[in-house]
Formats: structure tokens, C-alpha cells, sequence
């Protein structure tokens, strides 16, 4: 393969990657793909709040939807 021919090939590559979309919504949507990596919140309030989300979920499960929710 000619040198040119590899320049003109990896630039091309190049603006394809560049091309891919790198919106918020676009990386919100991917993490939200791929949750077997695990969840990424970073304060300790996501924290505090994730762990409330749980803990509302599984007392949904428990109790269903119509059960008044008990206070922490």
C-alpha cells in the first residue's frame, strides 16, 4: 500500500469518528445501554438519592404501587 493511499485512508477514518454524534443525550443514552457496568454518580448526594431510588423499588415490589410509601 502506497503512503498516500494509508493517508487517505486513515483520514477518512478520522472523519468518521468525528462524524459520530457526542450529544448529552447521545452519552445519556448509552450509559443507559449498557447498565451492566454499573451506574455513574458521582456526589455524594447521587449517592444519597440512588440509594432512596432503590429502596423505593423494592418497596414497590413488596407493596405495590398503591401502598402508602413509609418515611425514612
Amino acid at each position: 500500500m502506497k503512503a498516500s493511499e494509508f493517508l487517505k485512508k486513515y483520514e477518512k477514518q478520522q472523519e468518521e469518528k468525528e462524524a459520530e454524534e457526542h450529544s448529552l443525550e447521545h452519552n445519556a443514552r448509552e450509559r443507559a445501554a449498557h447498565l451492566e457496568k454499573g451506574l455513574n454518580v458521582g456526589s455524594p448526594y447521587d449517592w444519597e438519592d440512588l440509594e432512596r431510588y432503590r429502596r423505593e423499588l423494592e418497596r414497590l415490589e413488596r407493596e405495590g404501587p398503591g401502598a402508602p410509601k413509609s418515611e425514612d
